[in-house]
């Protein structure tokens, strides 16, 4: 096994969740959500997939590239209570600055 094959499979592994997470939410879009908040994600699974088969094509990530991956999903995991029963208020209106 090849040195580059470990950051390689777990970045794989990384990016799986990252794509999954991605194809729910844009799932539970719906057309009050703001064109943007949706484009995000949909980048983000592009990139996410991308990544995923780059050893495909030869370039294998590294331990940086694995570890960025992770911040992402962690990221994501991170404001999952607001996406539970839908987007939150903020992907659909601008934020309330009066509350603040």
């Amino acid at each position: 096994m090849n040195a580059a094959h470990l950051p390689a499979g777990i970045t794989f592994l990384i990016c799986v969740a990252i794509v999954s997470v991605c194809i729910c939410r844009l799932d539970k879009i719906d057309k009050q959500v703001r064109l943007r908040v949706g484009i995000q994600y949909v980048m983000l699974l592009m990139a996410a997939s991308g990544l995923a088969l780059a050893p495909l094509l030869g370039q294998f990530p590294d331990w940086a590239v694995t570890l960025f991956a992770a911040a992402v999903l962690f990221m994501l995991c991170a404001d999952s209570f607001q996406w539970r029963h839908g987007p939150p208020e903020s992907a659909s209106a601008p934020a309330p600055l009066s509350e603040f």
